[in-house]
């Protein structure tokens, strides 16, 4: 397969996929087209920008000016149907505005993720043949600008560089000049994308290996939006979402972008990480609802009972992407007086399941939800019925391929739709029709006489209770012929010894064939923009060491 309008989905589950609601005959331009029409000056996005120290509130008015601007400027460079447009800014509402001008230019978008560097960059550049990149000229002391220029000769389909910023600089065409600053474009014959048609890809985090190219279409990326919106927005008021995730990943737009067309209410986020600022957005946005990670949800918390804010309009407090520390849900509703929802998703699937709002207050300790319309999970174990197994999931929300080597090798089998993709992660039933979800099957550690499966979570959550751990991850390494079963921990203090770790086990009535055998010490834990581990490079470093 050459061109990407070349994919299709399957006729007979698209029609069973529309019966049900799931999938539409519309996209989220016809959402964005009703705002305008309905209501023009409300806001669309409140985006904080450190650049210039600044809360930029944008109409949903000149929101849309943008996007057709922007998708009449991609049809001036010659960009078709079934073209990628890749783009790596930082979170600004320019780049929500490029999800939305690709979809009106009938084109691919390809959003990148700001912390990614030259050598990622490239590959994933190479691996879709995008027509256009655009950048800014340096962020966080890095210069993508002259990054992407000086691969640019070595990527034959990449035909123009447009920079936000000192574009002269390295000879590419201004972002304001070439978008912004241009009369408004007649569209009558350029055609947006069709809802079953790819119009996103976004590479795995590559948290268990080599990132994939993941495609969407709008449907797929609707019938995960409208639940989790149906879920997420329960009460009267104006909506107002606010995520510390990156608008150049999957669950921010579908927070705070595409969601917030569903409810014709506004997106909050920032281009920085300080959770102070992000807490005044909050309250100057008129917070309702907030999706985080675990890890920012924590800096959150901390930054809030130093300086308590009034937040009356916050009804919702979300969070996914890594592990939920039980002791976390207590926190979240001290802190901010509402209860923590866990939720789990994947690239692959937009948002998997979620934490219900009528379900106890502290259920988020022990699950990770149940599914939303349109997808169903299963666990898939040889053991009796609630032992852990691998997570399985098919449905409307399920990417329809994925690019594995170059934009020519599009696979479509095994996706999840009809059959059953299998998530690489590793989980069990929470008792409620739910999951919570144990650990990636690439961490599975077995014990070779018992040939046991270690639960990867739970040994991790009893560990990170000691006193001297202030974080840990739990990895099976090889050493020779044997696997074993390496903690490797971030000390809290004095370093705790193996048999320290075996002790606390042993005090929570932990089976012995789940104790680590094996115990390093790192500064850090690798993880990814999203919070999630990177075990996989824990793996490499301490494989037959």
């Amino acid at each position: 397969m050459t061109s990407l309008v070349e994919l299709a989905a399957d006729p007979e589950l698209a029609r069973r996929y529309r019966d049900n609601g799931w999938w539409r005959d519309t996209t989220f331009l016809d959402d964005l087209a009703e705002s305008v029409r309905s209501r023009p000056d409300s806001p669309v996005l409140i985006n904080g920008r450190t650049v210039d120290d600044t809360v930029r509130v944008v109409s949903y008015r000149e929101f849309d000016q943008l996007v057709r601007r922007i998708a009449g400027s991609l049809d001036d460079l010659d960009v078709r149907a079934g073209d990628v447009v890749a783009f790596q800014l930082p979170d600004w509402w320019e780049t929500a505005a490029l999800l939305l001008a690709c979809l009106r230019a009938g084109v691919v978008a390809q959003p990148i993720v700001p912390q990614l560097r030259a050598r990622e960059i490239e590959r994933a550049l190479a691996r879709t043949g995008a027509r256009v990149c655009v950048t800014v000229d340096s962020w966080a002391g890095y210069g993508h600008a002259r990054a992407i220029a000086e691969m640019a000769p070595r990527l034959p389909r990449l035909r123009h560089r447009v920079v936000y910023g000192d574009a002269a600089d390295t000879g590419a065409l201004d972002f304001h000049e070439c978008f912004v600053n241009r009369p408004d474009p007649d569209l009558s014959s350029v055609s947006p994308v069709h809802p079953d048609q790819p119009s996103m890809v976004l590479f795995t985090s590559g948290s268990t290996g080599e990132p994939k190219g993941v495609l969407h279409t709008c449907n797929t990326i609707y019938a995960g939006a409208a639940g989790f919106m149906a879920e997420a927005v329960r009460e009267p008021g104006a909506d107002r979402a606010a995520s510390t995730m990156r608008v150049s990943h999957i669950a921010c737009p579908l927070w705070a972008v595409f969601g917030v067309l569903l409810t014709g209410g506004a997106g909050v986020f920032q281009d920085g990480a300080d959770p102070d600022q992000m807490l005044d957005l909050m309250v100057r946005a008129e917070t309702s609802r907030l999706l985080t990670s675990p890890p920012s949800l924590a800096k959150l918390i901390a930054a809030q009972r130093e300086r308590p804010r009034e937040l009356p309009s916050l009804r919702t407090v979300m969070t996914g992407g890594t592990t939920v520390p039980p002791g976390m849900v207590p926190m979240v509703r001290e802190t901010f007086g509402v209860p923590l929802r866990a939720v789990w998703g994947m690239t692959e699937n937009v948002v998997g399941t979620t934490v219900r709002a009528d379900a106890p207050h502290d259920w988020s300790a022990h699950s990770d939800g149940t599914p939303l319309p349109g997808l169903e999970v299963r666990v898939v174990t040889p053991e009796p019925e609630g032992a852990t197994g691998a997570l399985q999931v098919r449905g409307a929300s399920m990417c329809v391929g994925t690019i594995t080597g170059d934009i020519g090798t599009i696979t479509t089998t095994g996706t999840g739709h009809g059959d059953w993709f299998d998530t690489g992660d590793v989980a069990r039933p929470d008792g409620r029709g739910g999951i919570r979800i144990e650990g990636r099957v690439a961490d599975r550690v077995y014990d070779v006489n018992a040939e046991v499966m270690i639960p990867v979570r739970d040994v991790e959550e009893e560990l990170a209770q000691h006193p001297c751990v202030k974080d840990v991850a739990i990895i099976s390494c090889k050493d020779g012929a044997r696997e074993r079963v390496c903690a490797v921990v971030v000390p809290g203090g004095e370093p705790p010894t193996l048999e320290d770790l075996h002790d606390l086990l042993r005090e929570r009535g932990m089976t012995e064939a789940y104790y680590p055998d094996r115990l390093e010490f790192v500064d850090e834990l690798p993880r990814d923009p999203m919070g999630k581990l990177r075990k996989y490079q824990l793996r490499e470093m301490y494989d037959a060491e």
